[in-house]
Order: C-alpha cells, then structure tokens, then sequence
C-alpha cells in the first residue's frame, strides 16, 4: 500500500487509470472508423488519462513543492488544468459531432470554442499572472480566476444537452440514450467533485462517460458486418455524410450479387455466406487502398477517397478484367455473378445528392445498366435520383397534411350484369411536381417505412366517404382495399382497421382487403391476417395474380375466396401470348374461386372474359379510377339504368 501525503481520496481515480488505458489500447488495436467523431473519442480519452494522472500527481506534489523545481510543478498543475479543460470541449465536440450540429455556422463555433480557448489562455499565463493558482512560497493556492475551468465544463455540458435536445427528432434511439446519459452523468461528477473537494471521482464519472460512448456508438463491432468482416451500412452512413460534411472528395464503386435471395433458397445460407467471404477476401486483397462495405442483401460497395486519378470508364474495364480472373479461379459452390457501377466524386461533388442516395439508386438499376453496357453513374441516372428524392419529400409532406386522396374504381359484376363494388386507390397530387404515378410513391413509401400511415390515412378516407353516402341506395355492396405486404406484417392490423371502421359507424364486412402475391410464401402471416380480418367481419382477396412467383398449390390451399387476374394477364391474352389463361381460369372455377380480371378496355375483351368465366371485370371500359364525388355521380346513374 502507498503512503499517501496529501490528504486527497484517490480510490476513484486510481481505479479509473487501467480501465482508460485498456480502452485506449483496444480502440487503437481495433479499426475504428477514419471521422471526425471517432478523433474527438480519441482526444476525450487521451485527455481523460493526462487529467487523471496529473491529478493524482499535482496533488502529492504540491504537499511537497520545495523538493522540485518550480516549472516542474507548474508543469505537471498545467497538465492537469489543461487535460480538465480539453476533456471537457472534447466531449462537447463529439456531442456536436455525432448530432451533425451546426457545421457550417461560424458564429456557433466561434462562440463555443471562447470559453475553451480563455481557460487555455488564462492556465498558460498562470505563472506570470497567478490567475488560476499559484505555487508561493507556502506552496500551492487557487486564485481568483480559478472557478473558470468549472464554468468551462458547466458551459459546454449546458450547450452539449441544449444540441441533443434540438437534434432528438433526427438521433437514433442508441445515440439519444448515450449523448443524453453521458451528459447528464458528467454533470452530476462534477457537482459531486465540488461538494466533496478531498474525493477526486471526477476521472471515476469520466471514465463511465467514456464507456457509455463506447458502447452505444464507438464501439468498432457496431460498424463491422458480422459475416464478412467488411464495414456495414451504418459505416458507410457516416464516414460519407462525415466527408460530404468536410468537402472531402470520394467515389463510390456499388456491386451487387445477382439472384441473391434465390440463390439462399437454392444452395443455403451457409453456402451463400462462404461465398460473400470470398467476395470480401477478393475485394480487400484487390483493392488494398480503399474502404469495403458490404451493406447486406447482396451489396458490396468501395468508397475511394480523394479525387480519382484515371477514367472511370478505364478504371471499371481494369474492374470487369479482376472481376474475370477472380471468376476463372473461383472453385466454390456457390457461382455468384455481380453487377457493378461506379459513382465518380464529380457527381457526389457538383450534384448535391446525398452519397447513400445514390448509392441505392446505383444497387436497384447496375444490373439493367450493366446490360446496356453501362459502368459509370449516368447523367439519366441523376436525374432518377433527384425524382425519387422529390418523391420522398412529396410522400412526407402529404402524410403529414393529410392529403392523400382516395379515387373508386368501379368492379362490374358479370352475373349480375351491373355495377356492385369499386376499388379503393391511393393518389397523390403534389403542389411541385403534380400528379405523382401510384406504383412510383408506394414504392418510395413502402421502402421508407411510410407506407403503414399512408394506409391508415386511405382507409380512414375511405370511411369517411362511406360515412356520408348511403351504399346501399347506391348499389355499392363491396368495397376492396389494397394491403402492402409491410402493412401485413403487423399483428395488429386487424384490430387497427376494425377500430377506424368502428369510429365511422362502418361495418367491416363492406370491405374485400387485396393482398399481393408475394405474400403467398408467407404462409403464417398470411394465415395470421385472414384469421383476424375474417373475425372482424371482413374477406381477403388475391391482388394481381401472375406477378409474383408464387405456386398455385400455394394459393389453393389458403381459404381466399378471390382472384383478381392481373391487367399484364389480361392484355397478353388479347396479344396472343397469354393463350394458357382460359385454362387457368377453369383451374379457379374449380376451386370455387371467384375472378376478377383487371385490364378490361374494350366491349370484345368484356365479352370474351364473360365467356371464359369470370365473375367480375374492372378496367376503362367501364370507368378510370373516379374521385368521390364522380363515383357517387357514376354509380347513381348506374343505378337510373336498371330503372
């Protein structure tokens, strides 16, 4: 055990010193990512570690100051005042930092960086001007401008909370819990060091703080794919907005598996994932400069920092010729073919879109751009992503005021040779860019996740036009709904249709939902949506049969009651391509199934399906999608005919 001279606490201190330097050890032995956030992490850790020593040696020193040197021991004070200080702007920075606060705002930055800077100056002059402390002959005394280092820290921990705060929309949750906790906690460490002057547990509340940031955000294994070992998504999330941020030049080279999902379905995920291990090992050995990610699904991508140096069009000649020899010596089992395309730095550059963004718009179209021969991110290309940008933009905005508009299209019964139902479609008009195509912002929404409050809102409307009409004096008997697969994964999708119908005073046996083939394979979930639905009052019916890749003896062992054939179908038919549809058609009749086909435009073509034997028809020959107030017009003069 030491003997201690001075009359200080130093438990906390002590203990806080091994797990500092393990930490700094294992961050700089791990690949931690090359931002500005992960250097502000190094310097709070540094700086905690020279704080803390210091500490602990000023504070023995100073008992016995007439043994050393007098710029020994303003050295070794400084070093401590200064690591106190830098601690403290280092965490307000990665706080600043990590929230991608005010960049770009010089006021801000001046104004956060004077109390810093004034402490630093007022530490350095100490010796000459006894401003923070002094070494006299009865040795060590703080001065009157000693309280300034608290201010410092207390102003950046108020700033640091006021940023979370007007950042909380845009943090992830991980990243509100360790900016909001590390902040708070600091803050309580140094009230309690003030409160108990002899107890040095500021390091000891330090370190918890470093260790809080670790874990929810500096943690390398949080930003390695588990698989390939490569980067993941949310490193290349921030190493790009950190480089768009700094104006640091880079291009990215996007790579995508074909058939990705198919081929785990045909060879295992066990195979699929030796083969990504390899295509990791070859991009990592081939191109040794650069930054790999694989962001899953397939996705690889290389980001090249700095300005590229030779043609785009040559560098992805010399890619496709490494791509061959790798192809050539491949003996693994699982052949995976990969489509490329690079994005230079002058599009990242000049164009203003977010590098994530065109990354996407990059993985969704090499393939059919690599058939067109196409390698580098094209000026059409550009353009796609600027509009599913506006489209994006288009879907928050309309969700947020409440303008998606529901239009009817009507369903003509064969059998009963009128009208009897409509479906129910999504449209959005924006103010900017007009009439905005269905397929085009349910895809943006489905991918973003907006899709469940754009159904909600749509069958609200639906209601509501219900509310106000009377559908049985209207000849209105059914009322299909569409369903997005994302919607169907809730388990409380029934519940939650039920609870908007109910405040309508509507009956959910109106409503025929329309699921989409591709939710077929899902057995369970399928299963799960008809049990509720069907206890709610409502039907499920098949929207769009023969776009997906779903079996038919799938389909016929599920208890729906409706196959809508879709348009494609349809118009192949009349083609001449679609010659096998009369027999499919008599495949349903025979399981008591009833069709509707889409796509009717013509009087031959609603004679001939009547013929084939469906029940029910929909397309321009009977009406386009109507907006309320015509629908009902529509169906009231449907009504006078049978007068």
């Amino acid at each position: 055990m030491f003997n201690w001279i001075s009359p200080f606490n130093y438990d906390f201190a002590i203990a806080a010193i091994p797990i500092q330097v393990i930490l700094l050890l294992f961050y700089g032995v791990r690949r931690n990512l090359p931002i500005r956030q992960s250097s502000c992490f190094w310097l709070v850790m540094f700086a905690n570690l020279v704080m803390t020593t210091a500490d602990i040696i000023s504070c023995e020193m100073n008992e016995i100051w007439y043994e050393y040197p007098l710029w020994v021991m303003y050295a070794i004070n400084h070093a401590y005042f200064l690591g106190f200080i830098v601690r403290g702007w280092a965490l307000f920075a990665y706080t600043a930092e990590s929230s991608h606060s005010h960049k770009d705002n010089w006021i801000f930055r001046i104004v956060t960086a004077l109390p810093a800077s004034v402490a630093v100056l007022l530490i350095l002059s100490t010796p000459w001007t006894s401003a923070i402390y002094t070494i006299a002959e009865d040795g060590y005394h703080n001065c009157s401008l000693y309280k300034t280092i608290y201010f410092s820290t207390y102003f950046y921990i108020i700033i640091s909370l006021i940023i979370v705060i007007f950042n909380w929309a845009k943090l992830s949750r991980r990243m509100k819990a360790g900016l909001l906790s590390f902040n708070l906690l600091l803050l309580l460490g140094i009230i309690i060091r003030k409160q108990f002057y002899h107890m040095l547990v500021t390091s000891y509340f330090s370190i918890l703080c470093i260790i809080i940031i670790y874990l929810t955000s500096e943690n390398p294994d949080l930003y390695r794919d588990n698989r390939t070992r490569l980067l993941n998504k949310d490193a290349l999330d921030l190493i790009g907005l950190d480089y768009w941020e700094r104006k640091v030049p880079f291009s990215l080279l996007t790579m995508a598996i074909h058939n990705y999902e198919e081929s785990k379905s045909v060879y295992g995920i066990s195979q699929v994932n030796d083969g990504l291990k390899d295509i990791a090992s070859w991009l990592v050995s081939s191109y040794p400069k650069y930054s790999a990610f694989y962001t899953r699904n397939g996705n690889f991508i290389l980001l090249i920092k700095g300005h590229l140096h030779e043609d785009p069009g040559k560098m992805m000649e010399e890619w496709k010729e490494k791509y061959e020899a790798l192809q050539r010596s491949y003996y693994g089992i699982v052949q995976m073919k990969i489509s490329a395309m690079l994005i230079p730095d002058s599009i990242i550059d000049t164009e203003g879109l977010l590098a994530g963004d065109l990354a996407r718009f990059a993985m969704a179209n090499l393939y059919h751009e690599n058939r067109r021969g196409n390698y580098v991110f094209s000026d059409e290309m550009i353009k796609g992503v600027k509009s599913q940008k506006s489209i994006e933009r288009a879907v928050k905005d309309a969700i947020a005021d409440n303008r998606f508009e529901v239009y009817f299209q009507p369903i003509y019964s064969i059998k009963e040779d009128k009208v009897m139902g409509a479906e129910a479609l999504a449209r959005l008009n924006d103010p900017k860019i007009g009439f905005i195509p269905p397929l085009d912002f349910i895809r943006v929404a489905e991918k973003n996740g907006d899709i469940m409050e754009i159904g909600r809102q749509i069958f609200e409307k639906i209601c509501i036009f219900l509310e106000r009409i009377d559908s049985e004096e209207l000849g209105i008997e059914f009322i299909n709904v569409n369903l997005s697969p994302i919607q169907c994964m809730s388990h409380s999708l029934s519940a939650e249709l039920a609870e908007i119908a109910a405040k309508h005073n509507i009956s959910m046996s109106l409503f025929d939902f329309e699921i989409t083939e591709s939710l077929i394979d899902d057995y369970e979930m399928i299963q799960m949506q008809i049990a509720g639905l069907r206890a709610m009052g409502a039907e499920l019916s098949l929207d769009d049969f023969g776009t997906g890749a779903s079996n038919i003896s799938s389909l016929m062992n599920l208890p729906i009651h409706v196959v809508k054939v879709d348009l494609t179908f349809t118009r192949s038919f009349f083609d001449g391509k679609a010659v096998f549809l009369p027999d499919l058609i008599k495949l349903f009749q025979h399981s008591n199934m009833e069709i509707v086909v889409e796509g009717v435009e013509t009087e031959e073509m609603k004679e001939k399906m009547a013929e084939m034997g469906c029940d029910y028809e929909q397309g321009y020959y009977f009406s386009k999608p109507l907006p309320p107030a015509d629908f009902v017009k529509y169906m009231e003069a449907e009504m006078n005919k049978g007068v």
